[in-house]
């Protein structure tokens, strides 16, 4: 991820009104020459929220008001000055009796604060050396799942949710979820209601069959396949979409990753021109079922699927029901590794 947009991504982590609760219980040390700690909501670091008198390198944070169980970050005036954010500590500003150590930038308390400290120093380690934005996505995402009992995904969720998939939606948005109806994260669950919600691709429900020709004329049913105790990709694409060729390599990694473990894929082109079609397939190195009407848009695919673009895809576990949907790049690997038990 570029410098730019991970910065970008980080300015949005901005604390915002939840529900009042206890004041925190926050003991920090600090080298012996730092005067003041300060206290700050952004992660850009900008103006500070509050500070803290040190006395002896030992600090204290229990401010008098009622706080809110989001972002805070603390960093002595040394550092600051220095702009040495190796010891930066971030921590989720919750009831749990807390211990920030500023001369190794490091925290002992929640799960969530220990989660978001570590999140934040890997994402400040990815913006200076301008890593992948997949990489940030992965970070960011793993934050969230891991603590989803957490305000949490409050911090990160509204920056990445476009790339989430439904099945991550759903167990993000579970009965209760404390910042559900919060207005942060309106898009997000918006986006979570349009996909699961009475649609034929919404999880849990059970594969539509139909039928189509492979490349050698000879029609086939989707119930060959589905439904028979594998996991089954159901892949959208065509020759002439550039993101859809764009996103074969990964698709072709998972294959060659997990076909032996319980992996099937069929490819559902919108094809047009049945030599341009094959000559795709050949060009991109794809060894799993091909399938297409060559009626492009007009596709029974299209249709019985409600696909409104290109590239799109359904997972089916083993018996045809459908557990997860539009899984781009490296989510789709992420996804196979959670079922087949990999990391």
């Amino acid at each position: 991820m570029n410098k730019k947009i991970i910065i970008t991504a980080l300015l949005a982590l901005v604390a915002i009104a939840v529900q009042a609760q206890k004041s925190i219980n926050l003991k920090g040390t600090a080298h012996a020459d730092v005067k003041k700690v300060y206290v700050f909501k952004n992660i850009d670091l900008s103006q500070p929220a509050d500070s803290i008198v040190v006395t002896n390198g030992q600090w204290e944070y229990n401010p008098a008001a009622k706080i809110l169980p989001t972002l805070r970050i603390f960093i002595s005036d040394v550092s600051f000055k220095q702009k040495n954010l190796n010891e930066l500590v971030a921590v989720m500003a919750d009831t749990v009796p807390t211990e920030v150590d500023l001369t190794t930038g490091t925290v002992k308390g929640s799960k969530a604060s220990e989660a978001m400290n570590k999140a934040l120093k890997d994402l400040f380690v990815l913006s200076a050396s301008n890593g992948p934005k997949e990489e940030g996505f992965r970070i960011m995402r793993e934050a969230v799942m891991d603590n989803l009992d957490s305000m949490i995904p409050l911090e990160f969720v509204p920056m990445i949710f476009s790339g989430l998939s439904l099945g991550d939606l759903q167990r993000i948005f579970y009965p209760d979820a404390p910042y559900a109806n919060l207005p942060l994260m309106a898009e997000a669950k918006k986006r979570f209601e349009l996909l699961s919600g009475q649609s034929v691709r919404s999880i849990g429900k059970p594969f539509t069959d139909l039928a189509m020709n492979d490349t050698t004329g000879l029609e086939h049913r989707l119930s060959k396949w589905c439904g028979k105790g594998r996991y089954v990709l159901i892949d959208f694409w065509a020759s002439w979409c550039g993101p859809c060729l764009a996103e074969m390599p990964y698709v072709t990694h998972c294959y060659e990753k997990y076909h032996a473990k319980g992996l099937d894929i069929i490819g559902i082109s919108f094809d047009k021109s049945k030599e341009a079609w094959i000559h795709a397939i050949d060009t991109m190195k794809m060894p799993w079922i091909h399938l297409s009407d060559l009626a492009g848009w007009h596709s029974i695919a299209a249709t019985t699927y409600e696909i409104k673009g290109i590239p799109s895809n359904i997972l089916l576990d083993g018996d045809g029901k459908i557990v997860d949907v539009d899984l781009r790049g490296e989510q789709l690997d992420m996804r196979l590794a959670e079922i087949f038990n990999e990391k």
